[in-house]
């Protein structure tokens, strides 16, 4: 009985010991739990706030900001020989176009690039410029031969391959003439070096394709011999942008529909309606001229072209000197072209017909007297742009859905042009490439290797060109001035937002805005498609900020405006809150808050935190960027360790002006998980067996060798 009494007290105390820590901690964690204190979800500002100096934290980065109003780049090259008669004919287009915020520079010392030619020397000084600066738009400003402005001829022999008999009108069954060579700034153009550019896979020695495809800048020529025909391009490149005869004119398109075989049937006329039914009748008025109908004649197309219209296709066949109504009649020549009266209202013209266009010294007995070339040499008359091939183009029978070739390459122009609000010329004949590229028709009923294929689509993509400045807007209505959108204080480093209209209320797609100061402002921006512009004021300009605004139809127009100082600290809004409510290790923690500065807007918001009254800190910075302005933030900061928080914000504008929110309440704890109690609870019980384990094995050996002792004595 004694020894049994004995081992039940064992269990006893062991018992006690077991449970006597777990009691202590369960209580002391309960207790904590009991005491900590309820910090509401919506805390106010309140108090002072400690000391604290906000120049710890970082400054705000003017740099960017101050580089788009003083240091804006380049977005035009006019390029020319390297003759001063012609640099002197282009500076007027110069300053026109920085007058109005494109950024643009005269070049002329091509020869100082690397290149086997001067076409090769000529991209790759584009090229150095697309990849410093911000270039959108290159002229062209000479005539395509070797002594002025090059153009390249690349491998593609889609007529020898696929012509059945039919030959290039003008001679040559190999190489064909591109200006895409230029806007084309990442393809390798001859990776083999055999010197046949733009080559095909399966002409290619390493079966590459040379050329990319996807232009990277848009490109237009002026084709002049000398500086007298170029100064008239310019003049009437210039008084069509600035001065403006303003008539019906600009809200009528023309359109000639002729025959292109008579067995099989192929009408373009289904083209040239589809266009209007499609693109045009809801912006433009027109009139329609058609082969089969019988009032496509040679009188009424010479007759309707010289009314004036703002834009003009004709589809059909062609030679250089000749657009055809049907196979074997021409409808429109260079004769007419050369004696147009349409004085001051020249056109937007897309021949869509072979070789109409082809401006390059192929053949002298042409004199440069192919249809689109006459046109746009015309003083004041004849065509402000002339888009048409350089070659044989090409067009597939029963093309349904006037989608291949010819017909999907003029449908979707028209369509950029239209429908996509590119009204520029240049803008609107490239993007119609991209878009033809990536059509469904290219993609799908082609295969992903059509285009390596086939010459011929190849072909037609290259040898559509532009006569003309790329960056010259088309009008398609009679312009007007703009309303003034200055009509709000406007404070430094604000972010505005205005919307631009003109005289009768209608939103200008595309608008140019373009500010310019004495101290050396110059920046440019562009409206959406809906006419918004975006735009974050300078700090510390305390001079008035000169407005140009330009875009489709409108009337160049001017404004100024004053920018205000801010000196007013942004303020709180509503409320502030952490989550969650009593944080523990395990929780991530958030918190939000409303801020709001009405003059430049807020910038920044900082929240610091600390545990040992802010002598040091963590902090976490939530910014808007230059084209932001957000009045809510909140920092998702994760986990924390246990112990006491405090926290206080900082927000700060745009004009570095700074307030903080700070408020008693603003504090926190977190305290240690029973987990971390559990470890040391485990470490004591452990030594605590052990030892009680020992003090048993201990006392049951002495039992034992009492017992011993006490048998061996008997």
């Amino acid at each position: 009985m004694k020894r049994l009494f004995f081992k039940k007290s064992y269990l006893f105390l062991i018992v006690i010991f077991i449970l006597f820590p777990i009691v202590i901690i369960n209580i002391d964690f309960t207790f904590k739990n009991i005491n900590k204190p309820y910090y509401p979800n919506v805390l106010h500002l309140s108090d002072e706030p400690p000391s604290f100096n906000c120049t710890l934290l970082p400054d705000i980065n003017y740099d960017s900001l101050n580089a788009m109003w003083y240091d804006s780049k380049i977005e035009m090259l006019i390029i020319t020989p390297d003759r001063t008669d012609f640099i002197n004919a282009v500076k007027p287009l110069m300053e026109w176009k920085n007058e109005k915020g494109i950024k643009t520079i005269i070049l002329s010392n091509f020869s100082l690039y690397n290149g086997v030619d001067n076409a090769e020397k000529i991209r790759n000084m584009i090229k150095s410029y697309y990849e410093k600066e911000n270039i959108q738009w290159v002229l062209l400003a000479g005539d395509a031969n070797d002594d002025l402005i090059p153009i390249r001829e690349v491998f593609n022999p889609d007529t020898k391959r696929w012509g059945d008999g039919r030959t290039e009108t003008i001679p040559g069954e190999y190489y064909k003439p591109t200006d895409f060579y230029y806007s084309d700034l990442t393809g390798t153009w001859d990776s083999d070096g055999d010197k046949n550019w733009g080559e095909s896979p399966k002409d290619n020695a390493f079966g590459l394709d040379e050329i990319s495809w996807i232009p990277e800048v848009y490109v237009g020529r002026l084709p002049a011999d000398n500086a007298v025909e170029l100064e008239i391009m310019i003049n009437k490149t210039l008084k069509y942008e600035t001065n403006p005869q303003i008539g019906d004119w600009m809200n009528r398109m023309l359109l000639a529909g002729g025959v292109s075989s008579y067995v099989p049937q192929e009408y373009e006329s289904r083209l040239t309606s589809y266009i209007i039914e499609n693109y045009a009748k809801s912006q433009m008025n027109y009139t329609h001229l058609v082969e089969e109908k019988g009032n496509l004649t040679k009188s009424n197309l010479d007759y309707y072209f010289d009314m004036g219209y703002s834009t003009v296709i004709m589809a059909g066949h062609g030679i250089p000197t000749a657009y055809y109504r049907n196979p074997s009649t021409a409808g429109y020549t260079s004769s007419e072209a050369s004696t147009s009266s349409n004085s001051y209202m020249p056109s937007l013209v897309y021949l869509d017909a072979c070789s109409t266009s082809s401006y390059d010294d192929f053949d002298y007995s042409y004199n440069d007297n192919s249809i689109g070339e006459v046109l746009i040499k015309q003083i004041n008359s004849g065509a402000i742009g002339a888009i048409g091939g350089l070659r044989v183009t090409w067009y597939f029978d029963g093309d349904i859905n006037l989608e291949k070739l010819n017909r999907g390459n003029a449908k979707l122009f028209w369509k950029e042009f239209f429908q996509e609000k590119k009204y520029q010329q240049g803008k609107a004949l490239y993007d119609s490439k991209v878009s033809y590229i990536n059509s469904d028709y290219y993609k799908k009923e082609l295969g992903i290797e059509g285009p390596e294929i086939y010459d011929f689509e190849r072909k037609n993509i290259l040898t559509y060109c532009l006569l003309g400045d790329p960056e010259l807007d088309i009008y398609t209505n009679k312009p007007v001035q703009v309303l003034n959108p200055f009509t709000e204080d406007i404070y430094e480093g604000q972010l505005v937002s205005l919307v631009i209209k003109d005289i009768n209320n209608n939103t200008i797609p595309n608008a140019r805005v373009h500010f310019n100061t004495k101290n050396g402002i110059y920046y440019t921006i562009y409206a959406d498609i809906n006419g918004i512009i975006k735009f974050r004021v300078p700090t510390q300009l305390n001079q008035d900020i000169n407005v140009t605004i330009t875009g489709h139809n409108l009337i160049p127009s001017h404004f100024n405006f004053s920018i205000n100082s801010d000196i007013i600290k942004p303020e709180i809004g509503n409320s502030i809150t952490h989550t969650p409510k009593n944080p523990s290790t395990s929780d991530k923690n958030c918190f939000n808050i409303e801020v709001y500065d009405n003059q430049s807007g807020i910038e920044s918001v900082f929240l610091l935190l600390s545990q040992n009254n802010f002598n040091d800190f963590n902090y976490f910075q939530l910014s808007n960027g230059w084209n932001n302005d957000d009045h809510i933030f909140s920092f998702n900061i994760g986990m924390l360790k246990p112990g006491k928080y405090s926290y206080l914000f900082v927000f700060r504008d745009f004009a570095n002006n700074t307030n903080i929110s700070y408020n008693n309440a603003f504090k926190f704890s977190i305290v240690k998980p029973i987990t971390d109690y559990i470890l040391i609870i485990s470490i004591i019980l452990t030594f605590g067996i052990i030892a009680i384990s020992t003090f048993l094995v201990y006392k049951e050996i002495q039992t034992q060798s009492r017992l011993f002792e006490k048998l061996r004595s008997t």
